[in-house]
């Protein structure tokens, strides 16, 4: 017997259509349980490698570079900027940044812009729309004087045992850009970063106070023969001249005997004060106490002559320094004798002998009658 196939009912047609509206719906939380468990295994993913960073490095730049390239996997931002509080705690200071240029240090008062408002604050900072927030206010959120474009900003304070030393701001190109998600994000892993740069301080601190000489702050005996060959291989390559000046206080033992060990180590703190008051000690110019009462000055680039001449000034102005000691003690006299050596051109001596023919020129403007520079002489051909 057979049969044929009447036309569907429209009943049939509701059923099949809730059907595949149902069947859309489930692919649809589907694929969004599958972008939330996506976004939360990157989450884990940036946290997990975050931690990793911090542990492997001390280095504060290489630190918070490879933290930014591990953010950027979870969160589309183009330009990053890091501020952090000085020492005074008055100003906050750009310590890292990408991509924009700046050709000088930059620093920003505490309250100044988009950076210094969260830090003021404590509070984080979501700017939805770049656009109307240059329309409305004449700010920055990186820099001042910054390009203004179109996107999207995330402000977060790094805190560091409850009190705010920092920000790091982010901002992308589209409007909406950065999301809510991201802020609390961001703010998740400032936890973090804020920690790893707290231990890079702390790493730094004590790094400086390994190279420095505890009663003058001065770079120590150690410090001075690393830097001494570097400088010396340095010019091998470079041919520019190096100089190198060594100094002592005139009849210092005779201080430490009239006026004690305390006094003594007053006239040493002072002095380190006056000669890097005269060399380019932020730059270029190296000042270390090399033991005793002797100092030494590495002059990188600079030749005898203009080495002799900066040895002068300084042993003038030593000469005619207020020092306290002549305060308390009047008539007393405080002079310094130096030594200097250099290379330049084709001479190729290694560093102890450089050290050398600057020590002997020393001990010659001793034997001399003290309180004068002495030239050494030239390296033979």
């Amino acid at each position: 017997m057979r049969t044929t196939r009447g036309p569907m009912s429209d009943e049939l047609k509701a059923r099949i259509d809730r059907l595949k509206l149902e069947l859309e719906q489930e692919r649809a939380q589907v694929n969004c349980m599958g972008n939330l468990l996506e976004k939360s295994n990157n989450q884990v993913f940036t946290f997990y490698h975050i931690s990793k960073t911090i542990a492997a490095t001390n280095d504060f730049h290489e630190m918070i570079h490879l933290i930014m390239g591990t953010l950027r996997k979870s969160i589309p931002f183009d330009r990053v900027s890091l501020y952090l509080l000085d020492d005074s705690r008055k100003k906050l200071m750009l310590t890292y940044f990408s991509g924009f240029e700046i050709s000088d240090k930059t620093s920003i008062g505490i309250g100044e812009g988009v950076p210094g408002r969260i830090v003021e604050s404590g509070e984080h900072s979501h700017i939805h729309d770049l656009s109307l927030f240059y329309e409305t206010f004449s700010d920055f959120i990186h820099i001042p004087g910054e390009e203004k474009r179109d996107g999207a900003y995330i402000g977060v304070a790094l805190k560091s045992r409850n009190t705010t030393v920092g920000v790091i701001g982010i901002d992308c190109r589209e409007k909406q850009g950065l999301s809510v998600d991201d802020m609390d994000f961001m703010a998740l892993t400032s936890h973090q970063i804020s920690i790893g740069i707290e231990k890079a301080s702390l790493f730094m601190k004590t790094e400086q106070l390994s190279q420095l000489d505890g009663l003058t702050s001065l770079f120590n005996h150690r410090v001075f023969e690393e830097r001494l060959e570097q400088e010396v291989s340095k010019r091998s390559r470079t041919g520019k001249p190096l100089s190198l000046i060594m100094l002592d206080i005139d009849h210092f033992k005779q201080f430490n005997d009239n006026f004690g060990h305390q006094e003594g180590d007053a006239i040493l703190k002072e002095l380190a004060v006056v000669i890097k008051g005269q060399c380019r000690h932020t730059t270029m110019d190296a000042c270390f106490r090399y033991g005793g009462e002797e100092f030494s000055v590495l002059l990188p680039e600079l030749d005898m002559g203009i080495a002799l001449k900066v040895a002068d000034r300084m042993r003038v102005i030593v000469e005619n320094h207020p020092f306290r000691i002549k305060e308390k003690h009047p008539g007393t006299a405080l002079t310094i004798s130096l030594g200097v050596a250099g290379l330049s051109g084709s001479d190729d001596i290694r560093p102890e002998e450089l050290l050398k023919k600057a020590d002997e020129a020393l001990y010659a403007s001793k034997r001399n009658g003290r309180n004068r520079v002495t030239a050494s002489p030239a390296p033979a051909a």
